[in-house]
């Protein structure tokens, strides 16, 4: 029997952090919707989450969703980054049972990233609502970590979320399996730092229903929620779930049969001066009382061709021998060092340095100015690799190195490569699998109670024709809600069975989980 699925869609307009001020609620004015997050790819290793994206289309009769519309009871908070989330059901209140229950029952949200008016001289006027999700966010913001040493990966995605401004209530993160010798970070775009680190656990950085970045570690589905199947979706007539589409994907380009990592361990130096200011003399900087003037010491030079990768330790400046301020240009006037008060931020690969004349009167120059700390330099690097014979007779050599420099050692890196190898020397299924979540109940809880990293069992051994009977990851997610109130919910689905048979202590069944997880 079919059903009709309502939703309620809200946009934080006033950005108040809730959703009931005027016109927050745009339900009613809702005609069609589609979203989605998860990997661009169903394979575990290759793919990647992309930021989740919303479209929503709504009824622009009114002009209220026209930025240049300053009569709009919205004009001035039609901005990007607005706070839009969906929720399922209306505002009767929610009234279908989910096999899990998660937050408000919001099943996305995200942000504004723009809104395009789209007029019609023969129908509706109508708006188009872009959302991307937390991942889009963090794309748009840079990280810098100082240097850290022995740090769990889930550590590590703390500390890059706290230096982007992620909030931290909005975050799920494990605490992680492998600890990282060395790492650090130079203005490098949040989410490809956050995807590093994700690559050196083997882990999977994902985004949640309700907006929350979320970081398993490479273990998360070979515990108990990820060894059990929630759900079975089959080709059979008159089976309880089925689906209306269901497509196998090549797997042959996600073929692996040589894992390589480069292993890269590294040696501190003595203290040095490592940045000097190269303005001197009558090009000495100048600071009038009161004036404040930040400079960014950098180390290596990114021109230089020296070994070195980063700074151990920076030392805080000291008056008179890393800085020096005079009244006069070159020296010969009143030493006002004392004057000068000195903040720093450090960080792997540079320091930040702001300067302030606290003079009452004078203008003071920078006669000097210099950055002192203890280098760090690589080590000779290594290079660890596995790889399947028979594979390579059967498929051709095909290659996968690690996107990372930091996997922590030799014995780690070998670990890496044989567990990734004895998954990915072979095909692993990969199914894309749409069905209606109008059609009954049964689908509509699947569609709306499903989550990432689920396990559901697919059947295409009938009509299908696929031969597949198997255990599934759910990759991805994307849904379609029409102005006919037609739904559909495709997701990427990976095999299981490469990912649940190894064994962990405390977890797996010795003799049944035979492989070794590390």
């Amino acid at each position: 029997m079919a059903v009709e699925t309502k939703f309620t869609l809200q946009v934080d307009w006033n950005n108040d952090g809730v959703f009931t001020g005027t016109g927050e609620d745009v339900s009613a004015r809702t005609l069609s919707l589609q979203w989605s997050r998860g990997r661009d790819a169903g394979t575990q290793l290759v793919a990647l989450s992309v930021a989740g994206q919303m479209d929503a289309v709504l009824n622009n009769n009114s002009g209220d969703y026209s930025s240049f519309n300053t009569a709009s009871p919205l004009s001035g908070n039609l901005l990007p980054g607005r706070k839009v989330r969906l929720l399922a059901g209306n505002k009767e209140g929610f009234p279908y049972t989910f096999p899990i229950v998660f937050e408000d029952n919001v099943i996305w949200k995200g942000s504004i990233d723009s809104i395009e008016p789209s007029p019609s001289v023969g129908d509706i006027n109508k708006a188009v609502f872009h959302c991307i999700g937390p991942l889009g966010v963090l794309n748009q913001k840079h990280a810098s970590l100082a240097m850290s040493t022995s740090i769990l990966t889930g550590t590590l995605i703390g500390d890059i979320l706290n230096d982007a401004g992620w909030p931290a209530g909005d975050r799920d993160i494990e605490v992680g399996k492998t600890t990282v010798t060395r790492f650090w970070l130079d203005r490098m775009l949040a989410l490809n730092a956050l995807r590093v680190v994700e690559q050196t656990e083997g882990g999977f950085l994902a985004e949640s229903r309700d907006g929350k970045v979320v970081f398993e570690d490479r273990h998360h589905r070979l515990l108990t929620a990820g060894t059990t199947s929630q759900a079975t979706f089959t080709d059979a007539v008159g089976a309880a779930r089925g689906y209306s589409r269901i497509r196998q994907i090549d797997p042959l380009p996600f073929i692996f049969n040589e894992f390589e990592a480069h292993i890269r361990l590294y040696t501190v130096g003595a203290l040095a001066t490592l940045w000097t200011l190269a303005e001197s003399g009558a090009d000495s900087p100048s600071l009038v009382p009161g004036e404040s003037r930040t400079f960014w010491a950098q180390f290596p030079n990114p021109d230089s061709t020296t070994d070195a990768f980063g700074v151990d330790a920076w030392t805080t400046p000291v008056a008179t021998t890393d800085y020096i301020a005079n009244t006069k240009s070159d020296g010969t006037g009143t030493d006002r060092t004392s004057s000068i008060a000195v903040i720093v931020s450090k960080f792997g690969e540079a320091m930040k340095i702001t300067l302030t004349n606290n003079h009452a009167v004078d203008i003071v120059f920078l006669t000097l100015l210099q950055a002192r700390g203890t280098p760090i330099t690589s080590k000779d690097p290594v290079r660890v690799s596995a790889n399947d014979a028979i594979s390579e007779t059967r498929y051709g050599e095909r290659t996968f190195t690690a996107r990372t420099d930091f996997i922590p050692g030799t014995d780690e890196g070998q670990n890496w490569a044989d567990y990734h190898l004895s998954i990915y020397k072979d095909p692993v299924i990969l199914l894309e699998m749409t069905f209606a979540p109008n059609k009954d109940e049964n689908h509509r809880a699947e569609a709306l109670g499903r989550d990432l990293s689920d396990r559901i069992t697919v059947v295409g051994t009938g009509k299908a024709g696929l031969g597949v009977s198997a255990d599934f990851f759910i990759e991805a997610e994307h849904n379609v809600f029409t102005e006919e109130h037609e739904s559909m919910t495709t997701w990427l689905l990976s095999q299981a069975e490469q990912f649940s048979d190894f064994w962990v202590l405390g977890v797996s069944k010795l003799g049944i989980d035979t492989r070794l997880a590390y």
